[in-house]
């Protein structure tokens, strides 16, 4: 990155789209337009074909792993046996993100060679980032299914010009000028830095937008919100455009009112995760359709037993396509209800899910006003650290708590917080390393806590606060 920062603009940007032609052979070459035209052929007309198809799915990705993958052969090869119901799942146990964190080659196809496995890492919104692998052929199904189910479903697809509102640093935190943005020509894509979005910096944003000819954007919902509601605090006209779709994060009422107030077209929210296990997409009636080409969701509570209908568990997710690392019931972490009605008036006979929580990142507010969310980026960058919180006390300071992990050093954590002061600037942090990560009522971890003005979360947090103090 370093080498990165020091390069003109114009260079910049010629990285990332080098970047991206790379990429672009990765996700959209060799199947994915056969793939493309096979999941738009493919006409579920019941839940119960649903099932059938990913019943079949399921025996072959289990056969597969069973024969392949050392973690599942030595799990199941005495008891293996196709399962005859999907309900037969429960069967299996589930599987928790530590446990691949910390074996991960017993996950991978063994017949596979390694230097061809594309890699990429989880956002670690639970502060517990994993590296997924992926074969090419997999990995393109994985972008078929994501091109038809949610960007076609949206009306546009990869080739529309459109702008991202993501979680990569493209620019340094402590930018105090423009450009807060990149252009990938490659992918007709303007990348803004979510990490400057202000009243001050949005008509620059916005009259970017014009001018690169975005006519959709994509990205975390909240980073979009904040920038519409920036522009027209600033007196910026709105923008029309043709769609907004966010993920990432959970997309409020409020943020949605705004982005689609400020972008006067439609907001879809969508759902997934690196690890590729389940996909979600909000159709025209507004409701979230989990995607059945990409994975099997069970809705469970704490003790494994399925949830009712309309009774909030945690996601339990076995992905149907990554056969090079299988990931068979596993915990997401993240929690929602399977909706008590299944039926949609846009005809769509895909599984329903609704409340969906568990991606809520409270902000990180700096000395200048900017608010910003999704740093979790920045948790990758260490995989001795088991898992980190930041605890923000008033703008402009923070306390980074690490729970070490195997081999881990001070210097890991120090990594880690000079990661995020490079993305957002002018916060003072300090290290605080602790023997567990305080968890909500609920038991979630979350990335980002500001206790500011959430003043039920103080009491949990004021003896490791006084004990640094101390």
């Amino acid at each position: 990155m370093e080498l990165y920062w020091r390069l003109p603009v114009a260079l910049q940007e010629r990285l990332l789209s080098s970047y991206a032609r790379r990429l672009d052979r990765r996700y959209y070459g060799g199947v994915f337009e056969e793939e493309c035209g096979i999941i738009r052929s493919r006409n579920f007309r019941s839940p119960a074909e649903v099932e059938k198809w990913q019943l079949e799915s399921l025996n072959r990705m289990l056969d597969a792993a069973v024969r392949r993958v050392p973690y599942y052969r030595d799990l199941l090869r005495t008891s293996h046996r196709p399962l005859h119901s999907l309900a037969e799942l429960a069967s299996l146990p589930r599987l928790e993100r530590q446990r691949i964190r910390q074996h991960e080659e017993e996950f991978l196809d063994e017949t596979l060679d390694r230097k061809e496995l594309f890699q990429d890492k989880t956002s670690g919104s639970t502060g517990t980032p994993l590296t997924i692998s992926w074969p090419t052929t997999p990995l393109q199904r994985f972008w078929a299914a994501f091109e038809v189910r949610v960007r076609e479903a949206a009306g546009v697809d990869r080739n529309v010009p459109r702008a991202m509102l993501g979680g990569r640093p493209i620019v340094r935190g402590d930018t105090e000028k423009p450009p807060f943005w990149r252009y990938n020509r490659v992918w007709r894509q303007l990348y803004l830095s979510s990490y400057h979005v202000s009243v001050r910096n949005a008509p620059g944003y916005i009259a970017a937008i014009k001018e690169s000819g975005v006519r959709w954007i994509t990205g975390y919902g909240s980073a979009i919100a904040a920038l519409a509601e920036s522009a027209t605090a600033a007196g910026v006209s709105p923008l029309p455009l043709d769609v907004v779709v966010v993920s990432g994060d959970t997309l409020q009422r409020g943020m949605r009112r705004s982005i689609e107030e400020f972008f006067r077209c439609r907001c879809y929210d969508s759902y997934g995760q690196v690890e590729g296990v389940s996909m979600g997409m909000e159709c025209g009636e507004g409701r979230m359709h989990l995607i059945p080409e990409v994975g099997i969701v069970e809705i469970l509570r704490e003790d494994g037993t399925p949830c009712a209908p309309g009774e909030v568990g945690e996601m339990t997710a076995t992905g149907l396509i990554n056969d090079g690392m299988p990931l068979i019931r596993y915990r997401t972490g993240d929690t929602a209800a399977l909706a008590a009605d299944q039926r949609c008036g846009c005809g769509l006979p895909h599984p329903i899910i609704e409340n969906l929580e568990g991606r809520v990142d409270d902000y990180l507010e700096t000395t200048d006003g900017r608010r910003i969310g999704r740093l979790s980026t920045a948790m990758k960058r260490s995989p001795t650290i088991h898992s980190a919180q930041i605890v923000q006390d008033q703008p402009g300071h923070a306390y980074l708590l690490v729970r070490p992990g195997s081999g881990y050093r001070r210097e890991d954590a120090v990594a880690v917080r000079d990661d995020i002061v490079e993305r957002v600037g002018d916060v003072d942090f300090e290290i605080i390393e602790v023997a567990e990560i305080p968890k909500t009522p609920k038991g979630k971890t979350r990335l980002v806590v500001r206790l500011s003005d959430r003043s039920e979360l103080r009491r949990d947090y004021d003896s490791i606060l006084m004990r640094k103090a101390g």
